[in-house]
């Protein structure tokens, strides 16, 4: 018998027992997103960050004697990395909303957390000189009961500080992560101490993963029926992640188009998982006034804010 390979990139599906996969968009099922027209900036994603659900085109009918295969292809891994390093190096500016899922292992519950991001590259704005600038901004928080709250929190990095405030205790930490003069870049994977899972770079990763296919995405992080490409990034022996032995290994699912982000998964060590999927992902936007303004740290009253440098 012939056996012909359906040619998916990977079929996206439900994983029993997985913990993100309640079927439900939360995203949808939340109240509308309200914009706080604040400055912020990005979250740590494994220290922690569109999707339109497509019908894949019909498969041609295949001869006599040809069946096609139960299992579906997988992507070799070097083509991923080689879609997200083109996208990577294409990359101007970023702006999605996403949503991040929290998962405690020991006590068996989700966390949700509803917001926005926004990246700016050296590419979009040459004063920066090799460096990129990122917000975060959450304005949503669902609790595993189910209870929602509006909780705002709220992060910039720029010019090598990542500006961490709290708006319930009213406290601005800021904290240095890259002196004047040096070169590194902490939001890349593996070698960051803040990464986010957009504009990664192809040398990078091989640097600091063992790179293998990703399993199949739960159907809450990849809608069922959307094409995507997915990567497995294992820490390298000796490498910063592997020697504090908490990431586990990272699950990076993307866009065949344009490699851009659809979702990533980081599980830890000890089972726990964080999961940031990305909803109507732009490369390249102009950034309005809103994004630049969030791409700045917002000035707080010292009188009202405890301001702490660290």
């Amino acid at each position: 018998m012939v056996c012909e390979n359906s040619g998916e990139l990977g079929r996206p599906g439900r994983i029993s027992g997985e913990p993100f996969d309640d079927g439900v968009d939360l995203l949808r099922e939340a109240p509308d997103f309200t914009e706080f027209h604040v400055t912020i900036n990005l979250l740590p994603v494994a220290g922690m960050m569109l999707l339109v659900a497509v019908t894949p085109p019909q498969s041609p009918a295949l001869p006599d004697g040809v069946v096609r295969c139960a299992t579906p292809s997988r992507t070799d891994p070097m083509v991923v990395i080689d879609r997200i390093d083109a996208h990577g190096r294409d990359l101007r500016t970023f702006s999605s909303r996403i949503r991040m899922d929290s998962y405690d292992d020991l006590a068996d519950e989700t966390e949700r957390r509803f917001g926005r991001v926004w990246l700016e590259t050296a590419m979009g704005n040459e004063s920066l000189k090799g460096r990129r600038n990122a917000a975060v901004i959450f304005e949503r928080t669902i609790e595993d009961s189910g209870r929602s709250r509006e909780r705002l929190e709220h992060f910039v990095y720029r010019d090598g500080v990542l500006h961490d405030y709290d708006h319930e205790a009213k406290l601005l930490v800021r904290r240095r992560l890259v002196e004047a003069g040096e070169d590194r870049d902490p939001l890349r994977l593996g070698t960051g101490s803040i990464p986010i899972p957009v504009g990664q770079r192809k040398s990078d990763l091989l640097e600091s993963f063992d790179i293998g296919p990703a399993s199949d995405p739960p159907s809450n992080l990849v809608p069922d029926g959307t094409p995507h490409l997915g990567i497995r990034l294992v820490p390298k022996a000796g490498t910063r992640l592997a020697v504090e032995g908490k990431t586990k290994f990272i699950e990076y699912w993307v866009s065949p188009d344009d490699g851009g982000p659809l979702s990533v998964q980081v599980t830890e060590a000890d089972g726990d998982r964080v999961a940031v999927r990305f909803f109507e992902p732009r490369s390249n936007p102009t950034l309005d006034t809103e994004a630049r303004t969030r791409l700045n740290p917002p000035k707080v009253d010292p009188s009202e804010w405890r301001i702490e440098s660290r």
